[in-house]
Parts: C-alpha cells; structure tokens; sequence
C-alpha cells in the first residue's frame, strides 16, 4: 500500500535524522525560547517533509473515498501509525489508521476533514503532541490547538466518541518532564466534553523507579533503544487498555 510506504519511510527518516536527543529542545534551560506557529525550526528539513506530509494525506484521502465510512479511526503521529497492523485487526475490527509520523497539532487540524472527518467514524482514537514538544512549540498555542481539534471534531460529529491517548513515558528527559503537562491538560478537557475520554498511560509503561518508559517496552531500531518510539509488547498493553475504555 502507498500510504504505508510512505508512513514507513518518514517514520525512519525521522527516527534516524531529526528527533534525535540532541534536537529536543529543553523547556527548562534558561536560552529556551518556544515557537508559536506552524512548522519545523529546520526549514530546511521542514520543506521536504511537509511535501512529504501532503503525499499521505493526498492518499488517505484517496483510501477514504473509496472506504466511505469507518467505525473507529485512529489518528496521529508516529505512535499512532506505527500501532502494529495485526493488533488493529484483531483488538479493533474495521479500524482504520489515519497516523502519519511526524504529524503535530496545527497539521493534525488542517487534514481532519479529509482524513478523519468524512469516514463519520462512530469513535476516534486520537494521539499528538510529542512532537510539538520535540520542536518547543509554546505551551498556551498547543493547548489552544489542541482545543480546536475538539471543537472541529464536535462541530462535524457531535455524537462521536473520542478516546485522547496521553503521551507516553519515552527515553527522552525532555518530553518526559513536559509531557505530563500536556496530558493534565488533556485530561481536563476531556473532563470538560461529554463523551470524551482520556487514557493515561503512564502507569503501564513508566519504570517504578524514575520517569522513563520501562527498557523492555522501548523500540530497538540498528541495535539501539529508540528514544521516542515503543514496541509491540507496549502496542499490546496500549490496545488492552484502549479496549477497556471503548467497551
């Protein structure tokens, strides 16, 4: 399938190139200045990846004018597209991906419509975020962006059910020590909708002892623990989970 091609080629392009560890920005250092608009702080890289963005949104529009209608969408970035195929198929039947890696807020918003919206879904299982964290993206704009994919959902589908997924524990001190912010504020807007839920999975995947996802739910990519990425066996808790809460 093209869209998975795709999917697959940016989640490893950003795997091996622009999330490293060194290009996570700290809230917390005292040079930090956080950007408030969309886009990259790599312009460069940020040219070539929105193309590239454009092309899987092109195609899952494509996919969802001939599927017409979906009972349960999934949404988001690359924990959301990387979500194992088969655990799809057999936790959620008739699910759909619609993750693209990468994907952050403000993007997220601008392809509702044509990739989520139109499959009417009667539930959308929805994760971002963690990248707007990556890139320092300011506080009080993600909230409000994130505020406005709820209200976009709600205008065009206000008896679908929406299932927020925290962003999870990674090994990244970085958005560990940003992350439980957003997800406060996730959980208070779900709080805030009627149906609406929020699913925080960090006691699940966090190590007892500091604030870092547990080593053996870690993704190994070229031998190497990935910083921001889990594995299957965390695919498998996540959808148990997320099944618990749909029920």
């Amino acid at each position: 399938m093209k869209v998975l091609g795709i999917c697959v080629f940016l989640l490893s392009l950003i795997s091996c190139s622009i999330f490293q560890p060194k290009t996570v920005f700290d809230y917390y250092h005292p040079d930090f200045h956080c950007v408030d608009k969309m886009g990259l702080r790599d312009s460069e890289f940020w040219d070539f990846y929105s193309e590239k963005y454009k092309e899987a949104v092109t195609n899952y529009s494509k996919e969802n004018d001939k599927l017409k209608k979906a009972n349960i969408v999934f949404v988001g970035n690359s924990l959301v597209s990387s979500f194992p195929p088969e655990i799809l198929t057999s936790e959620f039947p008739g699910a759909v991906n619609r993750g693209i890696p990468g994907d952050m807020a403000e993007m997220l918003l601008g392809r509702l419509d044509s990739t989520v919206l139109n499959l009417k879904p009667s539930t959308i299982v929805l994760e971002i975020g963690g990248n707007d964290i990556r890139d320092g993206k300011c506080l009080d704009y993600l909230e409000n962006q994130h505020r406005q994919i709820i209200q976009k959902i709600r205008t065009s589908l206000p008896n679908t059910r929406i299932l927020i997924l925290g962003i999870p524990p990674v090994l990244s001190k970085n958005i560990n020590s940003v992350s439980p912010v957003v997800n406060a504020w996730w959980a208070r807007i779900a709080q805030e909708n009627q149906n609406m839920l929020f699913l925080d999975i960090w006691p699940e995947f966090r190590r007892k002892e500091i604030p870092f996802i547990k080593e053996e739910l870690a993704f190994v990519f070229e031998g190497k623990q990935d910083p921001i990425h889990v594995n299957k066996e965390a695919y498998i808790i996540w959808a148990r989970k997320i099944k618990s809460y749909l029920r």
